[in-house]
């Protein structure tokens, strides 16, 4: 435990003052099932860090442990099993890891976060070895400089604006949109940043209908404002959430996928937004002469009667691309 926090730590502060060889750590890591990519994020360190087995000395599996120690209710056991499922939390240990570096309340809702903590400490694991949240203290001081690092250089980044973007190459290239050599794109693709569980809270910035009257159908062209928070590339797909419970299940609609109609600087350069373009899933009933509006397709349909401002829930960014070099012939 005490090594992969090191490792974590030296990984993003170099010239830190822990007291390990950095070539040590690193090895150590390594030998532990740490890779290069692990450590080079913070967020995912801490992810690995919960996966870590230490020893509380107690044997029940997860869903014991929160049923008859932490009084976790049956009805909502699932869904708690769910967060330590996608937070990689596989055990009690694991638990007592998320506790220790402060996680919990932040990972759980409030009564069931009390309730963990209260029976880890019932089970003895409060008695672990206090250099571990030390170490973990530490690593926590350190990535919080590293972020405030990162706020200041992205307020020191020039704002792009509309064709501004396209006149600034340097610093589109500097916000992660270019790659060199250009057909490279591959190893630095943007790939489920967002998932369904927790997608990215964006808003309708503009729904146009882009058909003439006439048309056998209605296609609408969808302008999504994401803040520069969804980074995607040309190609690529984006998932939207629509709102409501799915009616034959009960439970939240499902995800559906959408092509990405517009540059990866949006339709304005800014780099802002993303466009859709959406045909409105509607069934016409033979019988009736009429459209039933009981089968119309629901995320199609919520994107093509939006207005400003709705609130919708992305997904993604998801699918590799590539572009063709221009030295590589192609033969048909």
């Amino acid at each position: 435990m005490t090594v992969c926090l090191l490792a974590g730590a030296a990984a993003f502060v170099p010239g830190s003052s822990l007291p390990f060889a950095p070539q040590q750590v690193v090895q150590s890591a390594a030998t532990a099932g740490f890779d290069g990519s692990t450590m080079t994020s913070p967020l995912r360190t801490v992810a690995h860090i919960c996966m870590v087995q230490s020893s509380t000395g107690c044997s029940d599996d997860l869903r014991t442990f929160l049923t008859a120690r932490a009084r976790v209710s049956p009805a909502y056991v699932d869904k708690v099993l769910e967060i330590c499922d996608e937070e990689m939390i596989g055990s009690v240990d694991n638990l007592q890891t998320a506790a220790e570096l402060g996680m919990l309340a932040t990972l759980f809702k409030p009564v069931v976060a009390m309730g963990i903590q209260s029976a880890l400490a019932d089970v003895g694991a409060a008695g672990r070895a206090p250099s571990v949240a030390g170490v973990a203290a530490q690593l926590k001081d350190m990535l919080e400089d590293e972020r405030q690092e990162l706020k200041a250089d992205a307020a020191a980044q020039p704002e792009l604006a509309g064709a501004a973007a396209y006149a600034t190459p340097l610093a589109v290239a500097q916000r992660g949109l270019e790659v060199e050599p250009y057909w490279d794109m591959l190893p630095h693709l943007p790939m489920n940043t967002f998932k369904p569980k927790r997608p990215h809270l964006a808003a309708i910035a503009s729904v146009k209908r882009i058909v003439g009257a006439n048309a056998p159908g209605e296609v609408c062209h969808v302008v999504i404002e994401t803040g520069g928070a969804v980074r995607y590339w040309e190609g690529q797909s984006l998932g939207v959430k629509p709102p409501g419970d799915d009616p034959k299940t009960g439970k939240p609609n499902s995800v559906r996928l959408y092509s990405i109609a517009s540059s990866r600087y949006g339709d304005d350069g800014g780099a802002t937004s993303v466009s859709l373009c959406v045909r409105r899933a509607v069934y016409w009933d033979a019988a009736l002469g009429a459209e039933d509006p009981a089968k119309k397709g629901v995320c199609s349909n919520y994107l093509c009667d939006a207005t400003p401002g709705t609130e919708c829930k992305m997904t993604g960014p998801s699918g590799k691309v590539r572009v063709q070099r221009e030295s590589v012939a192609l033969y048909w």
